[in-house]
């Protein structure tokens, strides 16, 4: 045992904030299921975690302050996987003061601090990030989302969380249960810590959260809170798109396929994208029966490759938005392809999706589209060479999401001699990744023209390069220039 862990188990001696908390529990009449830690679970947890833990420990004793470590991290400590988001709860004490006085002897920095929420968080040189809460309890005024802040005991902080696997408390080597969340992580089982309709009506966005520590920790949701969830899913979208995001985000991140089978349960799907339309399919074209066993199938094959950027899987289910189109339009592919794209980009503007994200995902559906269609035909040289230009490095993701498409349809098309073409021609880069000999100032220079009209000469150079018309050097440029211009 590291000498580290030998002083956590030292202090483990010393319970004075452990036997403060329990005068707590038994002044409210709650008595709490309490565990303890081995030795090998604590000793997983990271040297510069355990060392600044023990830091802070006797900070908060020399000023008089009663702190124990809440949530998440006790959470993932018995699971076997220790985090460095260590969440502290002050439960006697000036917060501000502890606060201040802990980044001024570790050389940390205080990165938000808020009265309101009684939430200070100190980030430090070494890349750690601590939050400490003071004890708190949270009132709603209804309709507002907006909760009250009060001063509260640890209780009664505890008794406010949302999932009783989130709402252990943690004293050197043992833990404090008041919600049988032991038994849940056995079960591996999420549960919210009161009658779910209490806890989402708090906050609507712990719908999403369970989804994600679902995804996160391959637990099962229980059926009581899926049942709350279903109650309250409509109110999903009360909440700030921002928020929405970064819980979906992290829901594929972890596992995409079990995030969308879980949002599709729930009916969370439907809620959010409600353009996607579970339609039967064609059987003599499909070998799935509807759009979302169509998208699972999808994603079970993108799986299958080891293909863990979650891009690719959005890819996959906002192709298959519906659009309104007038009889018109129905001739016209173009006109439809385009109504599609805006669509696609304003679902994920409104969920404030960044610009960067919005152009991989739209990137991703465009290419995959241009590929299925050119397949049965011969690409030509130069059309490969322009597509790899445009889609490098994203050009075999590419490839993966078309066999995805294809995996599911009856007749199927054989990518196989398509791809070895690419990697053939992909292999000479001079006439895909490079700049023409003559670069904007001459070009200009040479032409006496400016703005928009130097990118298109520039891009008749591209195209005159890539397809072989001419070699990349500054005369048959020149020349080409010469006689596309008249000049």
């Amino acid at each position: 045992m590291s000498s580290l862990t030998s002083n956590m188990m030292d202090n483990s001696k010393d319970d004075s904030e452990f036997k403060l908390c329990l005068e707590e529990f038994g002044k409210s009449g709650v008595k709490p299921k309490i565990y303890s830690i081995n030795q090998e679970r604590i000793a997983k947890i990271k040297f510069k975690v355990l060392e600044k833990i023990n830091q802070i420990k006797l900070i908060a004793r020399k000023q008089d302050c009663a702190i124990g470590i809440v949530g998440g991290f006790v959470r993932d400590l018995l699971l076997d996987k220790p985090s460095e988001d260590v969440d502290f709860v002050v439960f006697k004490g000036d917060i501000n003061k502890l606060t201040e006085s802990i980044a001024k002897k570790l050389n940390g920095k205080i990165g938000k601090m808020s009265n309101k929420t009684f939430t200070t968080q100190i980030r430090f040189p070494d890349h750690l990030v601590f939050e400490f809460n003071s004890t708190r309890k949270e009132r709603y005024e209804y309709p507002s989302r907006i909760p009250i802040v009060e001063a509260a005991t640890i209780v009664e902080d505890l008794q406010r969380r949302d999932f009783t696997i989130n709402a252990f408390l943690m004293f050197n080597d043992k833990y404090l249960d008041i919600f049988e969340g032991t038994k849940d992580l056995h079960k591996r089982l999420i549960r919210t810590t009161r009658n779910p309709d209490e806890v989402f009506r708090e906050d609507y966005l712990r719908m999403f959260r369970a989804i994600r520590f679902a995804c996160r920790l391959n637990f099962e949701i229980s059926n009581e809170t899926k049942k709350g969830i279903k109650l309250h899913v409509r109110n999903i979208l009360d909440v700030p798109s921002e928020r929405i995001l970064i819980e979906l985000k992290q829901s594929f991140e972890y596992n995409p396929l079990m995030a969308f089978n879980l949002m599709v349960n729930l009916n969370i799907f439907e809620t959010m994208f409600p353009q996607i339309i579970n339609s039967k399919l064609d059987l003599n074209q499909y070998q799935v029966k509807t759009t979302f066993n169509k998208i699972r199938e999808e994603m079970k094959f993108l799986e299958s490759k080891n293909v863990t950027d979650i891009y690719p899987y959005l890819a996959l289910f906002l192709k298959e938005i519906k659009i309104e189109s007038k009889s018109r339009d129905t001739e016209n592919s173009l006109l439809i392809e385009n109504k599609k794209t805006e669509a696609i980009r304003q679902i994920l503007i409104n969920y404030k999706f960044s610009n960067k994200e919005k152009e991989t995902i739209l990137n991703y559906i465009h290419f995959t589209e241009i590929l299925a269609k050119t397949s049965e035909q011969n690409m030509s040289d130069f059309e490969i060479r322009k597509f790899i230009r445009s889609t490098y490095p994203k050009t075999e993701i590419i490839f993966l999401i078309i066999e995805a498409l294809q995996s599911i349809k009856k007749s199927k098309i054989n990518y196989e001699k398509l791809e070895k073409c690419f990697v053939n021609i992909g292999a000479n880069k001079d006439l895909i990744f490079f700049e023409p000999a003559l670069n904007g100032l001459e070009i200009a220079d040479f032409l006496k023209i400016e703005g928009k009209e130097i990118g298109e000469a520039k891009k008749l150079l591209y195209d005159a390069i890539m397809s072989e018309e001419i070699n990349n050097n500054k005369q048959d440029c020149l020349l080409y220039l010469q006689k596309k211009y008249n000049r």
